[in-house]
């Protein structure tokens, strides 16, 4: 007589319930490993965002205050209404204008444009006013009112400071490529000076401009005073000639 063995039923259920038990360890296993991978992704984004952030706020460019104004240079990167953003290597800023804004462009000149009764300024690039100068640039440009005068400080004729400064002057006479002009002072006096040329000399005509000559991709420094809110309120804007592909650095 064939007898079935009992002890066959509870080894199965042992199998199954193991089988189960594996299958319900992996699938948690899988959550937990979902979850961790969310979590650091979501961990991973929000420090990315707080770097960005604290790049995009080391990337404010503070003005720096110059004879007593705020000022900011750089290229114009864009232009809405009266509102300037401005780029530099030492970040970014905003720039607003108005109608009484005074806007001084300078556009590309040669030796040969300079000749005896214009008023120019000149930025030393060795010398000083009274003796022999090398000159790094010569701008064409009366002074305000029209006059060829000194103002009394360092011209920088829309061109970025210089520790050498600058003075203007009438021209005398030009011959080959050396300028001879005259400066005259506030209080009348009278210096003369010789300017040498080469071919670093950098030679441009400054005269006023209006609103529609902002534009992007221009190099630009303004003046004037930065509001509780960081955005340069300008009262002069000066539209400096792009050298080399860059715009002009203030010299050191």
């Amino acid at each position: 007589m064939h007898r079935t063995s009992i002890t066959r039923y509870p080894m199965l259920a042992i199998v199954g319930i193991t089988a189960l038990s594996a299958v319900a360890c992996s699938s948690a296993t899988k959550t937990e490993s979902a979850a961790s991978s969310v979590s650091s992704a979501a961990s991973s984004a929000a420090s990315s965002a707080a770097s960005a952030t604290t790049s995009a706020a080391a990337a404010s460019q503070a003005p720096e205050k110059i004879n007593g104004e705020d000022e900011v240079s750089g290229s114009i990167a864009s232009v809405s209404g009266m509102r300037i953003e401005v780029s530099s290597p030492d970040g970014s800023a905003s720039v607003s204008f108005t109608d009484e804004t005074k806007i001084m462009e300078l556009t590309p000149a040669k030796l040969t444009d300079i000749t005896a009764g214009l008023c120019v300024t000149i930025r030393p690039a060795s010398g000083a006013e009274g003796g022999t100068v090398v000159a790094d640039a010569v701008v064409v440009g009366a002074s305000s009112g029209g006059e060829c005068k000194k103002t009394g400080g360092a011209d920088n004729a829309g061109l970025p400071r210089s520790p050498l400064g600058g003075f203007r002057g009438t021209v005398d006479s030009v011959t080959g490529t050396a300028i001879a002009i005259t400066t005259f002072g506030t209080d009348g006096s009278k210096t003369n000076s010789s300017i040498e040329t080469n071919d670093l000399t950098l030679f441009a005509d400054r005269h006023k401009v209006k609103t529609d000559a902002i534009v992007e991709g221009k190099c630009i420094i303004a003046g004037g005073t930065n509001d509780t809110g960081g955005v340069l309120q300008a009262k002069t804007i000066n539209l400096p000639l792009v050298v080399n592909g860059e715009c002009p650095r203030p010299k050191v």
